[in-house]
């Protein structure tokens, strides 16, 4: 019997699940992954628990199969990067998180020289700090030259790969290659006018190939159970997501839930697709197919949202807690939020915007603030989805959803009212751990990309709510609030 395994390095876990050929679960395991926020605007992660854990999690995975796992795929948080030395495997940097917003200054900076439009042109990416270039710039910038001969620098796919498989010379895969800022996703090469834009040495790159290539075989000391397996698959999460939700013909769609939203639709071969305040990347890129695109919208706060409101607000003592209050209304009545907290994503993309909570008055109860929570991730959700639609026509006429809060039914309803789509929640909300298995499986020619689609089950269909003057009413409210705020998409 042959399983796959995908390894799911995310924000705050790390998840292994192993697949049989028919794509059913066989076993898992996952250890919570800690995120430091040491101060304002900054997030980062210690490279060494990443490896820690995630050699522990494959250990413990292996212990509960029957047989030695038949291959590994990777998927990552794509924007998280850090440094090491490429002949010891040592860290040398902390993980600094996609959340991190350090990199504001280097943004503006480039801004002001009317930077945007060639970054735009060659990445698909808009200028913000969320991509992993102005990251890599302050690295490099705290790294003396004699030092940096034998650093790396990479996403944490390349860090993983390097020390499950003891290489020194670092891969990466072409998807997580394109949410650098610093790879031009028609050529599929780093550009080095970005990098001199962003002053980022790209000799410290790894080297980026296809997404289902072989990038080695384990050969870490405390994986026995695993030394010799191939590693035949790496994919950034969302477009892993996107995969193990079968989302592989042209305008199929997804939104997967997590700590943010982040929404994918498969655009086929067109590299040159661009939409006001949504970009493009590669979806991934198999060896006998090349590359096949993607537009995305990214929104940066969800389940960190409801994190807040059990946390800070003292809404529901778990956010577990906070569905069920919020359901206990019909209507937020007035209340109304902006979940900001990190600026704004897609479509707005504003770094300096903030987070607002309106709406208040004498009657306003935890109930109603807890529904405008829901109403809000709905809210972005749809703006992005409406601005892809309207894109790609009529080929956009379903929603997939995954990810941890793709089991509640209400966020699940209140989107495909809201969307006016219907959505078809997941049956297991770890698809980004089966996309990355998939992958692997691909590339080893067990599975075939077409056959993907057949292997996805779903939890349940939502169809939008006949009755359009709520959602419409919600609409007009929330703009008004982005109004204020002088928001606009780019």
């Amino acid at each position: 019997m042959m399983n796959f395994v995908g390894l799911d390095i995310g924000t705050t876990s790390i998840r292994a699940f192993a697949f049989n050929e028919d794509g059913e679960l066989v076993s898992s395991s996952s250890h919570t992954l800690p995120v430091s926020y040491p101060a304002p605007g900054r997030a980062e992660q210690d490279p060494r628990q990443i490896l820690r854990l995630s050699v522990q999690t494959l250990d413990d995975l292996a212990k509960q199969l029957p047989e030695p796992p038949t291959s590994l795929g990777i998927a990552n948080q794509r924007e998280t990067v850090t440094a090491w030395n490429r002949k010891t495997l040592d860290p040398i940097s902390p993980a600094i998180s996609w959340q991190d917003r350090r990199g504001e200054a280097n943004c503006e900076e480039l801004k002001l020289q009317g930077t945007e439009e060639v970054i735009r042109n060659a990445t698909g990416l808009t200028l913000d700090p969320y991509f992993s270039a102005t990251k890599y710039s302050q690295i490099a910038s705290s790294l003396d030259r004699i030092r940096g001969k034998d650093v790396s620098m990479g996403t944490l796919d390349s860090w993983i790969l390097a020390n499950l498989t003891q290489r020194n010379a670092p891969l990466t895969d072409y998807t997580n290659a394109s949410r650098t800022s610093l790879f031009d996703i028609g050529t599929c090469q780093y550009s080095q006018t970005l990098g001199d834009l962003f002053q980022v040495p790209l000799d410290m790159l790894p080297e980026p190939i296809a997404s289902n290539a072989l990038f080695g075989e384990i050969a870490h000391p405390d994986l026995r159970e695993w030394r010799g397996v191939p590693i035949h698959g790496v994919l950034g999460d969302q477009q892993a997501s996107l995969l193990g939700l079968g989302c592989t013909e042209f305008g199929e769609t997804k939104a997967t839930l997590g700590t943010g939203t982040f929404v994918l639709a498969n655009i086929g071969s067109r590299a040159d697709l661009r939409v006001p305040g949504i970009i493009t990347s590669i979806a991934w890129n198999f060896a006998d197919k090349g590359s096949t695109y993607c537009l995305e919208g990214s929104i940066f706060s969800t389940a960190s949202l409801l994190q807040w409101l059990t946390d800070v607000m003292g809404i529901a003592e778990r956010t577990e807690n906070l569905s069920s209050i919020a359901s206990s209304v019909r209507s937020s009545e007035q209340v109304t939020i902006l979940p900001f907290f990190a600026g704004s994503g897609a479509p707005w993309w504003n770094e300096s915007a903030s987070a607002v909570l309106g709406g208040l008055d004498s009657s306003t109860s935890k109930a109603h603030i807890a529904r405008a929570a829901y109403e809000s991730i709905a809210l972005q959700l749809s703006e992005v989805t409406k601005r892809i639609a309207d894109s790609l026509g009529p080929t956009v006429d379903s929603l997939k959803l995954d990810g941890g809060l793709s089991n509640l039914d209400l966020l699940c309803q209140l989107i495909a009212d809201q969307a006016n789509l219907q959505c078809d929640a997941s049956l297991t909300a770890e698809s980004t751990a089966f996309g990355a298995a998939m992958v692997a499986a691909t590339g080893l020619g067990a599975v075939k990309v077409e056959q993907i689609k057949a292997k996805v089950q779903t939890r349940k269909s939502f169809q939008p709510s006949q009755n359009r003057m709520a959602s419409r009413t919600r609409a007009e409210r929330w703009n008004s609030y982005l109004g204020k705020l002088g928001l606009a998409a780019e």
